[in-house]
């Protein structure tokens, strides 16, 4: 969902980069989840073509930001790949406040409320992530970072 929300946000605002999305224990090629595909229908995006990879170092060379969706995510890949310690960020962390609300929940398995509920809170996270990856391109303006 975050990819799909990143894609299109990105799209939306004119915006050219890369984005791509991985996991450390992803089954290659897989597609999302059907609630993940409905839930983000509903925001107007279709993802029902992305497909899964696992997170690799040439992936982590590729790419100039990686975001987890909590704390967890974030710790591991760093674990697993120290050379992305300063380009590893969670996703909500450039919204949250003390601390709070930095982790979103993977649903995999839950209903479609639960895939609603982790939408919302990537979908939340967005334009801030938007604003940080492209803060040092001087050549793109961001002119409405909601």
């Amino acid at each position: 969902m975050a990819e799909g929300f990143l894609r299109a946000m990105a799209l939306e605002k004119g915006i050219d980069i890369d984005v791509a999305s991985a996991g450390l224990g992803a089954m290659e090629n897989m597609p999302p989840s059907e609630n993940s595909i409905i839930a983000m229908k509903e925001e107007g995006i279709d993802i029902s073509a992305q497909r899964s990879q696992m997170l690799t170092p040439l992936l982590v060379d590729e790419h100039t930001h990686i975001f987890g969706l909590g704390e967890g995510h974030a710790d591991t890949v760093r674990a697993y790949f120290p050379e992305a310690q300063e380009k590893t960020f969670v996703l909500r962390e450039f919204i949250a406040e003390e601390g709070l609300d930095r982790n979103v929940s993977d649903p995999i398995g839950g209903d479609l409320d639960e895939y609603r509920l982790t939408r919302n809170l990537i979908k939340e996270a967005m334009p801030s992530i938007i604003q940080f990856v492209t803060a040092d391109s001087p050549e793109i303006s961001l002119a409405d970072p909601d």
